[in-house]
């Protein structure tokens, strides 16, 4: 009763077989989409967040310097104060100190004035006898000869005595009837500017275009060696400071005439996102764990079938080559045991045939030649799937799936001639099927021109020569490599298929050569010689096949497919 029962279970097993398929699918695109939405949902988060802590720290930024940038340039250009600034300083020195003292009471930024006349020459000023060295008065007068020779209203510049320390300067040339009379300059304390960005929560620099620093505050984000300037690479849009990250961002004030450069605090998220990854893929798995059942009924019963298929295989091969097959599974493992029925029947009507090409017509001599699946690889690949199974069930699905694939493909009679790149699909799935069954020790490449991938060429035209290189490699050597190359010439298709086995001889070689060329069918190396006669029949002219070999070092195959052929 138990067997009885297990039986009805596997009756099911195309049915279990398409759960388990579209199961595994859905579950790893859970797993994965989960994964891309919460990451995706954490960085959008951060970054609208990033985007408006930004844009109200640059709007705190510009809103301050605009204030301040606008009163000291209306205390500057009053018409009131233009006249104080230009008469008798011996009489109104306290008046003029007592406006700036009364400026200052209530100014977000306290401000130190300098009058000069038109040689440049101080005539008044509020700062410290200490404050006005020669280095101060002699910047100062080149800058007033700037003001007056650009001719602006308020002209601005940045003044540097020494290291994190700088102060912005707006200078007003003074006129009468035309006349010009000397300059007022301010210079802006850059203590009290450093007061107002501490407001916000996040630093922030003020530099001239040139990078001169009105103000920062935090000297960390400049260089030790000249902290008086600031250049920011402009493809960075995070910078480290001391380990810390933050997203720089920058705007242009008055015109283009300062820039506001914002540094909002932004450590990376990498553990957050890590934390969340490994949630969803432990849910993943407690999904994963609810399928293992079906995935195991379904791996029984792929491996009860193959091992039908691989004991009736075994008959054939080695007591009764004329022995049907007869499977009853309900799945793929009956349809692959019909294809090779007909491979098998194929095969036995081939090999009673002479294959004397001479005597028979392009045609004829054509079909005849098409290459069969050899009866070894396909048992090979069976008991190889047969010992996956168990282990790797999954690797042993994509190998069934490619073993059908080939099966199809080289039992298609509807179709002798293909492109390129539908031979190109099953050789990749031979490949693969051979690189299971030898591990390590088997290795290749292809590399196809793009060009010549939609040329026309007869089907399983280079299997017959991989075929070759690996049964004759492996007799000499443990491990082999194979190199497949294809190229378009300006009036010819060439493949070659070389492998570093064991090679052959010189005397060997000739041999070879001869063969080709010969009309007579040789039995034992008529494989390199139907596909030179395949070749030649069907492009016609100098096309066909070369080879050349290194005893010890490998095999070389050239063919030549002259365009227009077939």
């Amino acid at each position: 009763m138990k067997g009885l029962s297990v039986e009805r279970m596997y009756k099911k097993s195309r049915f279990q077989q398409e759960l388990e398929l579209h199961a595994s699918r859905r579950l790893i695109c859970s797993i994965l989409l989960g994964c891309l939405l919460f990451y995706l949902a954490i960085a959008a988060v951060n970054t609208m967040n990033l985007n408006a802590q930004r844009d109200d720290h640059l709007n705190g930024i510009a809103n301050t310097f605009h204030e301040v940038y606008t009163n000291t340039s209306d205390f500057l250009l009053a018409p009131e104060h233009e006249e104080l600034f230009l008469s008798d300083m011996r009489k109104n020195q306290d008046n003029l100190r007592y406006l700036i003292s009364q400026y200052n009471v209530s100014a977000l930024v306290e401000l130190e004035l300098i009058l000069t006349d038109p040689s440049g020459g101080v005539r008044f000023t509020t700062f410290p006898e200490n404050q006005m060295n020669l280095h101060r008065q002699e910047f100062n007068r080149i800058a007033v000869e700037n003001a007056h020779r650009f001719m602006r209203p308020v002209y601005t510049t940045v003044y540097h005595f020494r290291a994190n320390s700088s102060e912005y300067v707006m200078i007003h040339p003074l006129y009468r009837d035309g006349e010009y009379l000397g300059a007022a300059a301010v210079y802006l304390n850059e203590n009290d500017w450093i007061k107002l960005f501490n407001r916000y929560q996040y630093d922030a620099i003020l530099t001239k275009p040139n990078g001169d620093v009105i103000a920062c505050s935090n000297s960390s984000f400049l260089s030790q060696k000249n902290a008086n300037k600031y250049h920011p690479n402009e493809s960075d849009r995070y910078v480290k400071i001391e380990g810390s990250r933050y997203l720089c961002s920058q705007r242009l004030l008055e015109d283009g005439s300062v820039i506001a450069y914002s540094f909002i605090y932004s450590p990376a998220n990498s553990t957050y996102l890590l934390i969340g990854m490994l949630f969803i893929l432990l849910l993943g798995i407690s999904w994963a764990v609810l399928f293992s059942r079906i995935m195991h009924a379904m791996s029984a019963q792929m491996a009860q079938s193959v091992e039908t298929l691989v004991k009736e295989i075994r008959i054939i091969r080695k007591e009764d080559p004329n022995h049907i097959i007869k499977i009853d599974t309900g799945d793929e493992i009956e349809e692959i045991a019909h294809q090779v029925n007909k491979m098998v029947r194929s095969i036995q009507q081939l090999s009673r045939r002479n294959m004397d090409l001479v005597q028979v017509n392009s045609r004829m001599e054509m079909q005849n030649l098409q290459a069969q699946i050899n009866p070894h690889f396909i048992y090979n690949t069976l008991d190889n799937i047969r010992y996956l199974i168990p282990d790797d069930p999954q690797r042993a699905q994509q190998l069934i799936g490619r073993f059908i694939g080939i099966l199809r493909y080289s039992i298609n009679n509807t179709k002798h001639n293909v492109t390129v790149e539908e031979d190109l699909k099953y050789l990749q799935d031979y490949l693969v099927i051979q690189s299971t069954r030898f591990g390590a020790n088997f290795s290749y490449r292809m590399e196809i021109a793009e060009d010549c991938r939609a040329f026309i060429i007869p089907k399983l035209l280079l299997q017959p020569l991989l075929e070759n290189s690996i049964k004759y490699g492996f007799q000499k050597k443990p491990s082999i490599h194979i190199e497949v190359r294809g190229w378009c010439g300006e009036d010819a298709l060439y493949f070659s298929v070389k492998d570093n086995g064991g090679g052959v001889n010189e005397q060997t070689l000739i041999q070879l050569r001869e063969i080709l060329q010969s009309e007579e069918i040789n039995i034992e190396h008529n494989g390199l010689q139907n596909i030179n006669r395949r070749i030649r029949l069907g492009y016609g002219g100098d096309s066909g096949l070369t080879i050349d070999s290194t005893e010890g070092e490998g095999f070389l195959v050239l063919l030549k497919l002259r365009k227009g052929g077939m």
